[in-house]
């Protein structure tokens, strides 16, 4: 009896949520909106006993990602930083570290504030000690400019809306359907975060953006009352806070223009470079999202070592519950030299990340990593490289 009545409740979750709306992704097409991500995470290991001297391995790594979009312009600012420490167990053995950190950034100016041109700059800033090395090398920098097509929308609040609708129906506090009109005017309140935090202060937001979140299901017709009373906003703060949902993104963009190295690693300017971006998004049904992102560098001066520089990457992320999500990718990066052998490096990696209670995530990642070809700083490895990784990541945004 019980398992028939949660059968029925499922059936009606899903008719009030998926039949009713029968919502995409890809109808989101909110052009102003931010999305940001942030998160860092470390690792400890230290040995001693039946050894000559007590050993450490220590890594630390950070990554930030915030998208701002409008329709005149949109702007992208991605940051990673990783660092490695380590002394070993024979006696004599000193410490060792490396560091590397990267900083991109892309604005774009729509010409006719829609999805189609604009003109594009761009900035790369780079910096790190390889472990052997004795100090740090140069800074690296290169500016861009160009012209491109095409707009990537973020539907990361609608995943949320639709989130929140589930929920509440579930709990019988939504007892309607709610339109495809309805489930957007939600996710554009959803949408709007930065906007309340700047109105009404990091300490008071919450109280009047969940307010305007009721307000639009109440215009929709979801709920009877004014309010979904106070287990309904526990649940949409869990929902926001505790459940964090992993970004969705459609549409594509592409770039084409000329850089320039200011600044190499080596310490020396570097050459003009033809350069082109490609970005593409596209969500499969509530649970799962595609990217593929590829940027060719072609060096214009024939006397650098380095003739022309492909980079890849593919991510499948896949929804398997409220609080855990599968992840999928595959890097590959190609270096085409003038003299010697091409280089070509390829990463796999999958794993499991569950979301914990006060923002933090505990991931498995298995990874293959092989690079083929020996040129520059590049070395090749006859066999694939595995490695297993878990461990607890704190989530800042």
């Amino acid at each position: 009896m019980n398992k028939f009545k949660l059968s029925l409740i499922t059936i009606g979750t899903l008719f009030l949520t998926n039949s009713a709306s029968a919502i995409e992704m890809t109808d989101y097409k909110v052009v102003k909106g931010t999305y940001e991500e942030a998160y860092v995470n470390g690792a400890l290991t230290v040995e001693g006993g039946n050894q000559d001297q007590t050993s450490y391995n220590a890594h630390a790594d950070a990554n930030f990602k915030t998208i701002h979009t409008s329709a005149p312009y949109s702007w992208e600012v991605d940051a990673i930083a990783n660092s490695n420490f380590s002394k070993g167990s024979t006696k004599g053995d000193e410490s060792e570290d490396s560091y590397n950190t990267f900083l991109k950034g892309r604005f774009d100016k729509y010409l006719k504030n829609d999805d189609t041109f604009f003109l594009y700059g761009s900035g790369d800033v780079g910096y790190r000690k390889q472990l052997t090395a004795d100090k740090a090398d140069d800074v690296f920098t290169k500016v861009g400019a160009g012209a491109g097509y095409g707009r990537m929308y973020d539907a990361t609040p609608l995943a949320v809306a639709i989130r929140i609708v589930e929920d509440l129906t579930n709990y019988k506090i939504i007892k309607k359907p709610v339109s495809n009109k309805g489930m957007v005017a939600l996710a554009k309140v959803i949408d709007l975060k930065e906007e309340y935090i700047s109105k009404r202060g990091l300490n008071d937001y919450k109280k009047y953006w969940y307010a305007d979140m009721e307000k639009a299901l109440k215009n929709a017709g979801a709920i009877e009352k004014d309010s979904v009373g106070t287990f309904g906003i526990v649940r949409i703060n869990e929902i926001i806070d505790l459940e964090k949902i992993s970004g969705r993104f459609h549409g594509w963009k592409v770039r084409g223009g000329l850089g320039q190295v200011l600044s190499n690693y080596d310490g020396k300017s570097g050459s003009t470079t033809a350069d082109v971006e490609f970005d593409y998004g596209l969500p499969m049904g509530y649970q799962s999202q595609f990217r593929e992102t590829a940027s060719l560098s072609k060096i214009l001066d024939s006397k650098e070592a380095i003739d022309f520089q492909f980079s890849n990457k593919a991510t499948y992320t896949y929804e398997l519950s409220d609080r855990i999500d599968w992840e999928n990718a595959w890097s590959l990066e190609f270096d085409k030299y003038n003299d010697g052998d091409d280089v070509v490096s390829n990463s796999l990696s999958t794993g499991f990340r569950y979301y914990l209670a006060n923002r933090l995530t505990f991931d498995t990642t298995f990874s293959l990593t092989k690079t083929d070809g020996t040129n520059g700083k590049s070395k090749e490895t006859p066999d694939w490289d595995t490695k297993f990784f878990t461990g607890v990541r704190y989530r800042l945004k």
